[in-house]
């Protein structure tokens, strides 16, 4: 009879074994069965009835065969009424469930007591034979479920922020590490909470620097990504929220809490595997965390680390012919992210360790926005369309790799070399020659006239930041590697092996550059305080402390107006440093060094030529902790990340007189076209010659003469000679425009 009913629509069968009816009523929703659940007989009963025709009997003999069979003997949770169980009551069956056999009740009536005991007497049997097994699964259900219950109500909302997370993430949440353990670690806020920070990570972080995410899929996609990412874009953004922090404290607890879940989790993705695109997208958000909070050494591991599997897993290959087109550009954007966080720590990145020996093509950029109209608006458009454009992003790229050189070069500390800075063998004129040769690779349109700066508004520039900030990176960029390359500091200690034959064209030539980039950086930090723009940058930061340096060296003058000057340009670049500093604790340490360098400066000098201390040294550890902001000299961060056996104090060195002497000042003709001499300001310091190297100087007579030699060269220098190099540099028409743009 019951063999001839139809198939049910939405229903299957999943195993042969169980009876027909019972794999009729089967729903396919996972690993549960609806019918095994005490509200299967609201379904059931009335489903039966009236589609299938059949009758009252017909249906609780059917339903009987399908609960009541021996393969499913254990039965649903008894919903606990008194004094009658009605669930048990209805299909006239003892209540077994948790080991507890429901007796008579003395309220039952004597019809439903006779119900339960013919029904008790016929399934007596088959109840003796399952009956210790029941009881103690039973057990064991009923203390599992008080184990459940009591989790429940201790930590409510740590269930409902998992059960959110779970049902967003089916897929990724079940991996080595659940759900529930993240969540028990640091819980992550409410979905819309990490949105919210999503958007803010998008707004300032995605581009500025790293292009790390295809922009128009990213909070699209944000569920369906890895839970170490959200973590780290939660590390990233949250500083730029004004909801959520009370103080500095609680945001640093916070970054830090998230930094080290993200960490946590994509270390175990590394070592047990699967390794993804967002474990590399992870470690390069990690390394620029760790970066901005000052661990350069960890930030150097985790770009590293990165690097290396990117090598391993053929990163920049794009054979696959079944990637979507939003998972090839990601691919991209993290192989030029890995790319940008190595050339930022100095590091030479090509494409000798790759495979197949080439990198993929440049990540998609943002369209420049139009300017208003104005009348060159049209000839700068024609100018700009014999060039092929790669996209803002692009340049930033190509630049970084002369911004890496320039740090390497840095690194040296301008240890003197056989071949003279002007000779084409020069690491300055290899350096120098390439930032030139990728100048005219850049299309006019990205350039600074056409941006028209003085025309965008605030409002244009926040809503635009997908393109400025990429832009302003790459003007930053350009100068700052000009200004290092032509450090008065550097050049001077560079130039010990050439005192008697440097060109007059080379010292012009390093003075105007020095005078016009530091212009530009200065103009630009004028340009955001007045547009109100946030800058959320940090290499930006770095930038201006490097002008702070060259600034404060100038500023030691006996020209009061050129004093005046060079000292509020000083103390605006400090102050642009501490601005970024409110968000990316490295850049506050590093405006704390600029301003214990200025005093520690300051009291090395003397208004009057002839008072100043001959045997005065100034330590120019001060200046290395800032140029080199990538190699960490940072104590506290080895000895936080190393233990004993690795781990070494910094060496102590004897001070060392620097045999240096400022560069001669290129002959010029000032407003009354009178010649300046360089000879003259030199000799009011005493260097009527400059001093050989390897010879011997005595810096009085409580300090015996000793051999100088290179490395101790970096240490110190005669502060007469690091003052009067800063005037050397200054020049009476500095500040014409037009020269150095970019």
């Amino acid at each position: 009879m019951f063999r001839t009913v139809p198939r049910m629509a939405g229903f299957v069968f999943r195993e042969n074994r169980v009876p027909y009816y019972q794999r009729l009523f089967q729903r396919h929703d996972g690993k549960r069965q609806w019918w095994k659940t005490d509200r299967s007989k609201y379904i059931m009963y009335p489903y039966l009835i009236s589609v299938y025709g059949l009758g009252i009997a017909s249906t609780y003999a059917m339903c009987r065969m399908v609960f009541g069979h021996k393969t499913w003997r254990k039965k649903a949770k008894c919903p606990g009424e008194q004094p009658v169980c009605s669930l048990c009551a209805r299909l006239r069956q003892r209540c077994a469930y948790a080991g507890e056999r429901r007796r008579s009740l003395p309220h039952t009536t004597p019809d439903e007591s006779a119900s339960v005991a013919a029904f008790t007497a016929a399934d007596a049997p088959e109840v003796r034979i399952s009956r210790t097994l029941e009881d103690r699964l039973g057990n064991l259900e009923a203390k599992m479920g008080e184990v459940l219950d009591a989790l429940e109500r201790n930590s409510s909302r740590t269930e409902q922020q998992r059960t959110t997370a779970s049902s967003l993430r089916p897929n990724t949440m079940s991996g080595p590490i659940t759900s529930s353990v993240i969540s028990a670690i640091t819980p992550l806020p409410t979905w819309e909470k990490v949105l919210a920070v999503a958007e803010l990570y998008l707004l300032y972080c995605e581009s500025q620097p790293l292009p790390l995410f295809h922009r128009d899929s990213f909070l699209n996609s944000l569920s369906t990504r890895d839970p170490e990412i959200l973590y780290a874009i939660l590390a990233l953004s949250i500083r730029f929220s004004d909801e959520g922090c009370q103080g500095l404290n609680d945001l640093a607890t916070l970054v830090s809490g998230y930094t080290e879940v993200a960490r946590g989790l994509v270390m175990r993705r590394v070592s047990e595997g699967p390794v993804e695109l967002s474990t590399l997208q992870c470690l390069c958000l990690l390394s620029l965390i760790d970066f901005t909070n000052g661990n350069t050494h960890r930030s150097s591991i985790h770009s590293s680390l990165a690097m290396n599997l990117a090598q391993c897993a053929n990163l920049g290959s794009e054979t696959h012919a079944t990637w979507s087109a939003v998972a090839r550009e990601e691919r991209r954007r993290c192989f030029w992210s890995i790319c940008l966080l190595k050339r930022f720590h100095g590091v030479e990145f090509d494409s000798m360790g790759f495979p197949d020996g080439s990198f993929p093509p440049f990540p998609e950029s943002p369209e420049r926005p139009r300017p208003p109209f104005s009348p060159s608006n049209a000839t700068d458009e024609a100018r700009s369309t014999g060039m092929e454009d790669q996209g803002i992003i692009a340049y930033v790229i190509i630049l970084s790799e002369v911004f890496a050189k320039t740090t390497r070069y840095v690194r040296r500390h301008g240890r003197p070399s056989s071949v003279p800075p002007w000779s084409s063998q020069s690491e300055y004129s290899k350096i120098i020659t390439l930032q030139m040769d990728l100048e005219t690779r850049m299309p006019y349109v990205h350039r600074f006239k056409p941006a028209n700066l003085s025309e965008r508004t605030t409002e244009e520039l926040q809503a635009n930041r997908g393109y400025w900030g990429p832009w302003f990176l790459n003007q930053f960029l350009y100068h700052t590697n000009l200004c290092l390359l032509n450090h008065p500091l550097l050049l001077s200690l560079g130039l010990r092996n050439f005192r008697n034959s440097i060109p007059e064209i080379f010292l012009q030539h390093t003075s105007d550059l020095i005078s016009s980039h530091t212009t530009w950086i200065i103009h630009f930090i004028n340009y955001f305080e007045e547009k109100n723009f946030i800058v959320s940058d940090p290499l930006l930061g770095y930038s201006a402390a490097v002008v702070a340096t060259i600034e404060l060296q100038l500023s030691f003058t006996e020209d009061k107006t050129i004093r005046q000057e060079k000292r509020d340009r000083f103390y605006r670049c400090v102050k642009f440093v501490e601005n970024i500093g409110q968000r990316w604790p490295h850049m506050a340490q590093l405006a704390d060094k600029l301003q214990r360098l200025e005093g520690a400066v300051s009291a090395s000098y003397q208004p009057e030529p002839r008072a100043q201390n001959k045997s005065l040294l100034i330590d120019l550890s001060r200046f290395w902790e800032i140029l080199e902001y990538s190699f960490n000299r940072d104590m506290d961060s080895a000895r936080r990340l190393f233990g004993d056996s690795l781990y070494c104090e910094p060496p102590t060195m004897d001070m060392e007189v620097s045999q240096t002497s400022p560069l001669p000042e290129p002959t010029r003709l000032n407003s009354h076209s009178e010649q300046s001499h360089p000879g003259s300001r030199m000799s009011e310091y005493g260097f009527q010659s400059a001093l050989p190297v390897g010879s011997h100087y005595a810096m009085g007579s409580t300090i015996s003469p000793r051999h100088s030699d290179f490395f101790n060269d970096e240490l110190s220098i005669l502060a007469t000679n690091f003052f009067s190099q800063g005037q050397e540099f200054l020049r009476g028409s500095d500040n014409r425009e037009g020269i150095g743009n970019f």
